[in-house]
């Protein structure tokens, strides 16, 4: 590696979808992550969210290559300009430089940079046949709501099928690979909300979006599922961001402190099938509040 390689290392769009479903979840953990004052941490990811950025990040390496290489098809004539594999950090190389900077240990990046060769070898026709034609690679799309509400994303990946069609491909890691994947993300808003942007951008091209799940691990699998549309979601999508945007304006114009927004209280919202919201000792105990024994203070 000479140093000047490119690494696609963006973090989360300024207006995506994170910050709304935050909202429609519970109103109290949106005041928490955005209208309360920053809170102090140590900045690191939790395992399992390390894991996937590092994975992810690896993906974006690799097809960020194979759009170059195929910009840029006979080296020896000379590259029609200077995106070129080359110019891009390898993958694997671009994992161990991210996790150092981001202090992840090298056991989590030893699993990513594993689950990534599990990934090459899963997928061997890719670069061979040129079954996809890659378009873009972690590349910020917006839209505007109703003309005022606007709505980013970065898309994993969009590529062109051998028919001219265009697919927006994400990407999913997950510790155990389920049936019940393709249920969850067929309703998921971040998803439905790729979908809207890339409908918005190539129209009737716009052949549908799949999900790249990755199992890692000791025993890993990899599935390609189209999601099925969701017709009324789809139509209704605008307004469901609209109900939510104005809902958060509400609660601005109300002049509610921070810790005083609408909580879900609720078993269901409070525990997701990932574990605790990261908000729940600060509903139970109260903001400032500080308390003896096993419950770990984080000051805000």
């Amino acid at each position: 590696m000479g140093g000047d390689e490119k690494i696609i290392y963006t973090g989360p769009s300024s207006r995506g979808w994170h910050r709304l479903q935050q909202a429609a979840e519970c109103l109290q953990k949106y005041a928490w992550a955005y209208e309360a004052p920053k809170r102090k941490g140590d900045g690191l990811k939790s395992p399992a969210l390390a894991k996937g950025s590092l994975i992810h990040l690896a993906l974006a390496q690799h097809y960020a290559r194979m759009r170059a290489a195929q910009k840029n098809p006979v080296k020896q004539l000379g590259a029609l300009d200077d995106d070129t594999p080359e110019s891009w950090c390898e993958p694997e190389e671009a994992v161990r430089l991210i996790a150092k900077l981001e202090g992840i240990s090298d056991q989590i990046a030893d699993i990513a940079i594993q689950s990534y060769r599990d990934y090459v070898l899963a997928h061997p026709y890719e670069v061979e046949f040129q079954e996809m034609r890659i378009v873009e690679v972690e590349d910020l799309m917006s839209v505007k709501i109703a003309g005022k509400y606007l709505l980013t994303g970065r898309l994993d990946l969009v590529y062109e099928d051998l028919g001219g069609r265009i697919w927006v491909m994400d990407h999913k890691t997950t510790g155990r690979l389920t049936a019940r994947h393709k249920q969850f993300y067929a309703v998921s808003g971040q998803l439905l909300g790729y979908a809207h942007m890339a409908r918005e951008k190539y129209g009737d091209r716009m052949a549908g979006l799949k999900v790249n799940l990755i199992q890692h691990g000791d025993t890993p699998k990899f599935e390609r599922i189209t999601l099925s549309r969701s017709p009324n979601l789809e139509t209704r999508f605008e307004s469901i961001v609209v109900d939510i945007e104005e809902s958060i304006e509400r609660m601005q114009a109300a002049g509610r402190d921070f810790d005083d927004w609408p909580k879900g209280v609720n078993e269901l919202t409070c525990y997701h099938r990932y574990g605790a919201c990261e908000f729940i000792d600060l509903c139970r105990h109260g903001y400032g509040a500080k308390k003896a024994g096993n419950w770990t203070w984080k000051d805000l």
